[in-house]
Formats: structure tokens, sequence, C-alpha cells
């Protein structure tokens, strides 16, 4: 691995455990809903015995652990990730045959693809029909270079997204409502300019304050607004089942 590319410094410099970052942190509520958001709905995937699994865009594999030894677990990931067993295309494809995963997952990855039509296709291509997705991405979100940073999503755009490519969108759920990210926003506009001595106590309040703004958010609420979305969909048996016309989003 080259220490001077991007992917290096990313996978060397992010820690290394989200769910653990302390409180006073600047995401500390987000990096503990979101994950267990996520590993909640690992357990619908349905998989198979021995099924195939694919991480796509996968970072340091947080969810690893949450599925079982029986599970093939491979992780795809641009040049330059020690962590993963396939390295991508030039043009963010994976070189791995069709239909050939039992299941898709991607968590906050898709804000940072050049071609987010390219990248949803590919999911789908790769599956088996009557597999699963499990895929995470920003909603109302602050600026995130990861090198870089391109899209923003809302319910029914990453809906539209998800069934153009063929999938079957079984539902989308809202991680951290409006009130606490309005709050998120302000903080993070705001936080730089507090002095550094007392920045902690001041993160900690405002981190105290967003979570519980979000837990009197109605599910309803965060389904239409929220920080981040994630989505469930399947690949139908034949698909043409799987039209705009069937959107699910509310």
């Amino acid at each position: 691995m080259n220490p001077s590319t991007p992917a290096a410094k990313f996978h060397t410099q992010r820690p290394k455990n989200l769910i653990q970052l302390k409180w006073w942190h600047r995401l500390a509520y987000i990096s503990r809903v979101l994950p267990r958001t996520l590993r909640q709905l690992l357990g619908e995937l349905e998989l198979p015995p021995q099924a195939r699994l694919l991480d796509y865009g996968c970072a340091d594999m947080p969810y690893r652990d949450a599925l079982p030894d029986t599970v093939e677990y491979l992780g795809a990931d641009i040049e330059g990730n020690p962590r993963a067993s396939i390295t991508l295309n030039a043009d963010g494809t994976i070189p791995v045959a069709d239909a050939s995963m039992d299941a898709v997952i991607s968590t906050q990855v898709l804000e940072h693809v050049a071609d987010p039509a390219l990248y949803v296709s590919e999911c789908f291509r790769t599956m088996k029909p009557g597999g699963k997705l499990l895929l995470s991405t920003h909603g109302i979100m602050i600026y995130h270079r990861d090198p870089v940073d391109y899209w923003r999503w809302t319910a029914e755009g990453l809906e539209r997204q998800l069934v153009l490519a063929g999938f079957k969108v079984e539902r989308i759920i809202g991680v951290m409502g409006l009130a606490a990210t309005g709050l998120q926003l302000f903080q993070d506009a705001t936080f730089i300019r507090i002095p550094r001595p007392i920045r902690p106590l001041y993160l900690l309040i405002l981190q105290g304050m967003i979570a519980l703004a979000d837990r009197l958010t109605a599910e309803h609420s965060r389904s239409l607004n929220s920080l981040v979305f994630v989505a469930l969909a399947s690949r139908p048996q034949d698909r043409a089942a799987a039209t705009p016309d069937q959107s699910n989003a509310q």
C-alpha cells in the first residue's frame, strides 16, 4: 500500500471503531445510532447458509463481526485499502461475476461516488435474484470530504435511484430527525469558534441536546427529513417487477 494515497491516509487515520467515539466528539450521537440501525437490519438480509456478501466500498469492514463466520464476506474498495479482498476497477465497477452475491451492503459510500447510477447498477448486477441490498447514505448532512463528497438525498430521491436500477425498495428509514439534524448543523457551524479548552464541554452539551431532540422525533417525521437514510431493497426474481411507479417512500 502506498501510504501517500488518499485511500491509504483515510484507512490509517480514521477512527477504527466509530461506535466508541467519546460523547464530546462532534459526531458522537450519529456514530452510535447509525451502526445500531444497520446492525439490526443486517438480520433482515435473510442470508442462506454459506452466503456470499459483498461490502461495496468496505473501508475497515465494521459490520463483519455482526454476521456468522459461515458467511463469505467480501470487501471491495479502491486501491490502497489493505482490508479489501477485491480492488475496484478504475471506473468504480466490481471485478466479480453477474448474480454472484446473495447480498450487498453499502454504508456511507453513495454520496462519495462520481456516478451513483453506475454504483447502484453494480449492486444490482452482482446480486442474485432474490438477494437483498442494505445501503445507507447522506440525507441532510454537512459537506464531508472522503476524499470527495458529491451528493445528498431525499427519501424519495434515493428510492427512485434504486428502483431505476431494478430494485424493489422494501423500506427507507431516516436516522436522526430534523430537529436533531438542525442542532447538528448548528454545532458544526459554530464549534470551531469555541475556545479549545471548553470545546469538549460545548460538544458534550450539543450532542446531549441532539440525542434528546431525536428521541422526541416521530418516526414519520424522521422518515421525511433525516441526517442519514438507510434503504433495504431486494432484487426481484423478475426485473420487470420493480418500476418507478412502485414508490414506497412516505
